[in-house]
């Protein structure tokens, strides 16, 4: 999955410099074999299951790793990321004045739809349902607002919201709307198993890496 994600980073010709940022030394030696500028061991304490974006991109600014104006998050979890989508998502950032960018789909499982399950087991609407309407949870999907959930394919932002709201993205985000295989993100053994059945059914499906398979040194 990172070889993935480094090819198309590296064929999309965007980037000044690419970065794999890790706690792990092999994965960290993996970064170097297929391509990336530099490599950074990251720190146990900003690596854990519930750190903070945020934690790390801060580590790496005050490092002075991130000096370029912008800067672009690419998480292997999404391998059938296109050098197209890198593309496009760059060209509409840059078409418009946003802190920051961030691909989104439709949302499958409508908040409209929820329900909150209280102690004695009775479950009541998730979103508060005007009165005199018809919930919400009884309406067709096609009925309902427009949502979308972030996806974690790819995120673009400046560079100075890192200091300057201590967050990733900013105060104003431009949300890149993505269908089908580009939303698609690997986050569970079943989204690996899809992967593979995809794969299966369409062998072009990832893109193509000129390199020997990474080893493992023994």
């Amino acid at each position: 999955m990172i070889a993935y994600t480094l090819m198309t980073a590296k064929d999309s010709k965007a980037f000044d410099k690419i970065i794999v940022a890790s706690d792990s030394s092999e994965i960290c030696e993996i970064g170097k074999y297929y391509g990336a500028d530099e490599v950074v061991q990251r720190d146990l304490s900003d690596s854990t299951s519930t750190s903070l974006d945020i934690d790390w991109l801060t580590n790496l600014f005050n490092a002075g790793k991130l000096d370029s104006e912008f800067f672009a998050i690419l998480r292997p979890t999404s391998p059938l990321r296109s050098v197209k989508l890198i593309k496009d998502c760059i060209k509409a950032y840059a078409s418009n004045e946003f802190d920051s960018l961030r691909t989104v789909k439709l949302v499958s499982e409508h908040p409209g739809k929820m329900w909150k399950l209280n102690k004695s087991h009775e479950i009541i609407p998730y979103l508060n349902q005007p009165k005199g309407d018809i919930a919400s949870h009884a309406k067709q999907y096609n009925s309902l607002e427009k949502l979308y959930v972030q996806t974690s394919v790819l995120e673009i932002a400046k560079t100075s919201v890192i200091p300057d709201s201590k967050t990733r993205e900013g105060n104003s985000i431009l949300g890149f709307i993505t269908e089908g295989i580009d939303s698609y993100s690997l986050d569970t053994l079943g989204d690996l198993e899809y992967l593979e059945y995809l794969c299966f059914k369409n062998p072009d499906l990832l893109y193509k890496i000129p390199l020997q398979p990474y080893r493992t040194k023994e």
